[in-house]
């Protein structure tokens, strides 16, 4: 009866609300991060839409699909419908009076609004408001005594509609400051002014009077609280959206530079070691090998970065006929780098093992040893001069891939001719995204000086599970038996 929408279930107020056509859940900070798709609870951005101020989310509905209305508005409906029905017995008793015939037509108007004060809540508080303004006027003019109608109730319920559900806030202080207008012109305060009436009231005015002002201003009170709870429920599920949304940016960009450091850095710095080579040698024969290598290199890197980009344009599809991060390639790039004039000194894995990897391994673990013994390989290119050892083993379901090479500081110009390179002073991310890629896979990474052998050296350790190798006969991807591309590279 105070207007409070006993039909409704704030969002947030009851643990229950499960019930509802929708609810916000918070999403978990160690959970992958999802795209979120404009549809139904998001708007075009792809954010969730906000629910503060939408009632049919909040509000118990009653009736067809398409007409729809809240509990509570149907139940006021029919309150105020009998409450006009009641009235109109003085019509019965005493004729068709025309202020009998007023007091009816009122009724009936406050009562039609009622179906609206959710659906069109300006509109059917105007109308309530302009129904109790002939009121008070019918009420100082008459020349009986009508009584004390139930109809009023209509107005803490209109501003409750108002304050609570209509997006411009400046409507919920109008009808407030209306309210209580009305509250100080009530009816016990009219009879006791009308003189045709004045004999009839037995209470004070000004009790009834202050027992209005408290209920219109609690009406209101309570109604601005559901809507600042609500509004600080959307906010709080906008910004958990927007930072699963940064996460999934983040993450991506991660993935996309990792990916372009691995692809395109080996490449430069095979273009940059050979093109050194060539100016400090300086003869016809060096200038052409360093060119040509300079040429294979690029090839090689243009191949990848547009393998790349293929990828980034469609997810959905693989379009390439060779498996990625093809394991049997691991030989071409030890060859590149010994055609930097880099001596390598490689214990792989013979062609069959290597493929029997490639049908059984997924492809994060293939791509993980592909960018270990490349980005191995490239910093030993940048910083050393050989000769660098690689060692790559499987055992116990694991793989270990062991890099070492001497330290800058003891190094002197290979058989070769090759000038070693100095570190630069800006650091790199090759290794930083190494370590990161190893997390992934559940694997780890151990990198810096070591002296072990009596030789001061810089080795690199990568460790990390792979899957059981699978019989090549079987028909049937091994890969694809245990875990899917982190990368969503094929189809689903």
């Amino acid at each position: 009866m105070t207007g409070a929408d006993a039909g409704t279930k704030p969002v947030a107020a009851e643990p229950a609300a499960a019930a509802e056509p929708a609810a916000a859940v918070e999403p978990d900070p160690a959970a992958p991060a999802a795209t979120l798709v404009p549809g139904a609870g998001t708007d075009m951005t792809g954010m969730p839409a906000p629910t503060a101020l939408d009632w049919h989310r909040h509000c118990r509905l009653v009736g067809p699909a398409r007409w729809q209305l809240p509990l509570v508005d149907a139940t006021l409906t029919g309150l105020f419908a009998l409450v006009t029905l009641v009235e109109s017995t003085f019509i019965f008793t005493w004729g068709a009076h025309p202020v009998y015939l007023a007091n009816v037509l009122i009724a009936l108007v406050v009562t039609a609004a009622q179906p609206f004060r959710h659906r069109a809540a300006v509109v059917s508080g105007v109308v309530v408001y302009l129904a109790m303004v002939a009121y008070v006027v019918l009420l100082r003019l008459s020349p009986v005594n009508l009584g004390l109608s139930p109809i009023i109730v209509a107005v803490p319920t209109t501003l409750h509609a108002l304050t609570r559900w209509v997006p411009k806030r400046g409507w919920g202080m109008a009808g407030l400051l209306a309210a209580l207008v009305g509250s100080i012109l009530n009816p016990v305060l009219l009879y006791s002014l009308n003189p045709r009436t004045a004999g009839v009231v037995t209470g004070p005015p000004l009790a009834f009077t202050l027992a209005c002002v408290l209920v219109v201003t609690g009406v209101y009170l309570r109604a601005l609280r559901l809507r600042a709870r609500a509004e600080t429920l959307d906010r709080a599920v906008a910004e958990a959206a927007l930072l699963a949304s940064t996460r999934a940016v983040s993450a991506e960009r991660l993935a996309i530079s990792r990916e372009l450091h691995d692809l395109v850095g080996h490449g430069l710095t095979v273009v940059r070691v050979q093109a050194d080579t060539g100016l400090a040698i300086g003869t016809p024969e060096a200038a052409r090998t360093a060119l040509v290598s300079v040429r294979d290199a690029a090839d090689a890197s243009l191949a990848s970065t547009r393998e790349l980009v293929a990828l980034l344009r469609d997810s959905a599809a693989d379009s390439s006929p060779e498996p990625l991060a093809d394991l049997t390639e691991l030989p071409t790039v030890v060859a590149r780098s010994r055609a930097t004039g880099l001596e390598v000194d490689a214990h792989l894995p013979d062609a069959d093992a290597l493929a029997a990897w490639n049908r059984s391994w997924s492809v994060l673990q293939r791509l993980t040893l592909n960018r270990v013994v490349t980005e191995a390989l490239t910093n030993a290119t940048k910083h050393g001069g050989g000769p660098v050892t690689v060692a790559v083993e499987v055992g116990g379901g694991l793989c270990t891939a062991r890099v070492t090479n001497p330290l800058p500081g003891m190094l002197s110009p290979t058989a070769s001719g090759r000038i070693p390179q100095v570190a630069s002073s800006r650091p790199g991310y090759g290794l930083v995204g190494l370590a990161e890629r190893l997390r992934l896979v559940g694997g780890t990474l151990e990198a810096g000086p070591d002296d072990g052998d009596g030789r001061p050296c810089f080795r690199l350790t990568a460790v990390f599970p792979v899957n059981d190798v699978a019989p090549a006969a079987t028909g049937v991807d091994a890969r694809d038996a245990h875990e899917p591309d982190p990368y969503n590279r094929r189809g689903q």
